[in-house]
């Protein structure tokens, strides 16, 4: 058993702990000092054991160096202690990202780039997203899945199909014939990852650290560019797919996107009621409907997501149209008009490559489907 790891282990989950807890009580106040657990011996050492046990290791950024000529040069506790001195004195800059280009998988033809950081920026971006995490967790919402600790692809899957279940008593034939939402806003945002607004994304990440030093580390790592071959692009959009620290930034970024719906996702709290926020909104759901009005509530996976609509069709294409400006102006982002697309949820749509739809069943009338399409089901069938 490794002490030194373990100890570090320790006091890591202890200080997140803290700041989870914090965040959780404090939620419109940002945490002002953070700098020294960042650079704490501790935070790095867990840092570099994260980045040496993953499957990337192998793979040098621009300096081409790799994990293992790390450790077999000078070591890893040597390669650490120089780190946080660069950090400390703050002499440390991060290096362009190597760019290169990977097939999308089910799409022949198509690329998208993947950005690969040097392993002393990974170790330094790890090290900040162990110390940045839990106060954003500790903020984000519930109907956000997708590159968050315990929120994968299933479980966004089961809101989806809890969310769009038919509920209530059962009509005199004994079948349910009404559902909370008749159709469905399918979400898809034009190279999400490399339009993100810099200024944007750093306002939001102000609203929950204030340490100047954390943050001025963040707008370095975002404008560092990248090198394709000896050619170096700089990035003044964007955060490059294949950073460690892009995908919490991201999913800071697309927090608007269930903002603009927070009267129906989680409301604030009342202290003089006992109903926490997500009750109060789903209260505040049920009485919109029976009044008539129209409803919107969003499930995200990373940068892809779906609006339900309680409502009719004109009412899910104005919401559409709503929300396309409202993305652009919060975050520089444009939704892709041929592939959002509006679909009654009797027809289906597909999300994280299942079926979503409710399908009558003349046993129970309407009830919530999560399918697998056949065509990936025939892609492992034996020939």
């Amino acid at each position: 058993m490794d002490s030194g790891n373990q100890a570090a282990q320790v006091w890591l989950l202890g200080v997140q702990r803290k700041l989870y807890q914090w965040s959780r009580e404090h939620p419109e106040e940002p945490y002002c000092d953070l700098w020294n657990w960042v650079t704490d011996p501790r935070n790095l050492q867990m840092a570099w054991k994260t980045i040496a046990g993953n499957r990337g290791k192998r793979t040098p950024g621009v300096d081409g160096e790799t994990v293992a000529r790390i450790a077999s040069g000078i070591g890893a506790m040597e390669f650490l202690r120089k780190l946080r001195e660069e950090l400390r004195s703050g002499g440390y800059r991060p290096s362009p990202a190597r760019r290169k280009w990977i097939a999308k998988p089910g799409k022949p033809g198509k690329f998208r780039p993947l950005g690969i950081p040097t392993v002393k920026d990974r170790v330094v971006q790890c090290a900040v997203k162990q110390v940045l995490e839990p106060i954003f967790e500790a903020r984000f919402w519930p109907v956000s899945y997708g590159f968050r600790p315990g929120r994968g692809s299933q479980a966004c899957l089961e809101h989806i199909r809890v969310t769009i279940q038919s509920r209530g008593r059962p009509a005199a034939d004994g079948r349910r014939h009404k559902a909370p939402y008749q159709w469905v806003i399918e979400g898809d945002i034009e190279g999400c990852f490399d339009n993100i607004g810099h200024h944007p994304l750093m306002e939001r990440v102000r609203h929950g650290v204030a340490d100047r030093k954390v943050n001025r580390l963040l707008v370095q790592f975002l404008k560092a560019g990248v090198l394709e071959d000896v050619s170096y692009s700089p990035t003044d959009t964007g955060t490059p797919q294949g950073g460690v620290l892009s995908p919490l930034l991201a999913n800071i970024a697309l927090g608007v996107i269930e903002e603009r719906y927070r009267d129906w996702v989680k409301r604030p709290e009342d202290p003089q009621l006992k109903s926490d926020g997500i009750r109060l909104a789903a209260i505040r759901r049920d009485k919109d409907r029976k009044a008539g009005r129209p409803v919107f509530y969003p499930v995200r996976y990373a940068d892809d997501f779906l609006i339900f609509v309680s409502g009719t069709e004109a009412d899910a294409l104005a919401e559409k149209q709503a929300l396309a400006t409202y993305l652009h102006e919060a975050m520089g982002l444009t939704l892709s008009p041929e592939k959002t697309r509006i679909t009654a949820l009797t027809e289906g749509c597909r999300f994280l490559g299942c079926r979503v739809r409710l399908k009558w069943d003349k046993r129970f009338g309407l009830h919530a489907r999560i399918e697998i399409p056949r065509e990936p089901i025939n892609g492992f069938r034996i020939r």
